[in-house]
């Protein structure tokens, strides 16, 4: 399947636009994370306060909790920085805008709805009910998840 010119352009204002948000996200994390670490650091060597270990753990908590976040925010920015090399076919697959009469989705990493060129979107990992369900079909297809039925209109 080959996509036309405005089809590649919409994907990648796509994975520009979710880019962008994810790692303004890990950019803000990383700076959280630092500054948990440099507070704990700074209690911990300073005689004066022996009675903070709580702070420090505190800190140390707070870093553990993010890490998870931290992590998924990596995996999200590799995933998008790939999905070029992903060559479109006739059927659902990662990396994919799939219109529905229910809405239009991009295949890729979870994220809230948002707008590209005038047009409403939503991120979807491939582990979500909604790709699992439309993975491999064609347009024209219709799927149920969670009792809403979504006839697939378009996907490249």
């Amino acid at each position: 399947m080959k996509l036309t010119e405005k089809q590649i352009a919409i994907k990648r204002a796509i994975v520009k636009h979710l880019l962008d948000e994810k790692e303004a996200s890990y950019k803000n994390m990383m700076e959280a994370q630092n500054s948990d670490l440099e507070s704990a650091e700074e209690s911990n060597e300073d005689p004066d306060h022996v009675f903070d270990d709580g702070k420090v753990g505190q800190s140390l908590d707070r870093v553990e909790a993010r890490s998870s976040v931290v992590e998924a925010l990596q995996n999200d920015i590799t995933l998008l920085r790939g999905i070029e090399s992903i060559e479109p076919t006739g059927e659902v697959q990662l990396g994919d805008i799939i219109e529905t009469d229910r809405g239009n989705f991009f295949v890729a990493v979870p994220a809230g709805d948002f707008v590209v060129d005038g047009v409403h979107y939503h991120g979807i990992s491939a582990a979500s009910p909604l790709f699992q369900a439309l993975k491999g079909k064609h347009n024209g297809d219709k799927v149920t998840v969670n009792g809403n039925i979504f006839v697939l209109k378009n996907s490249y």
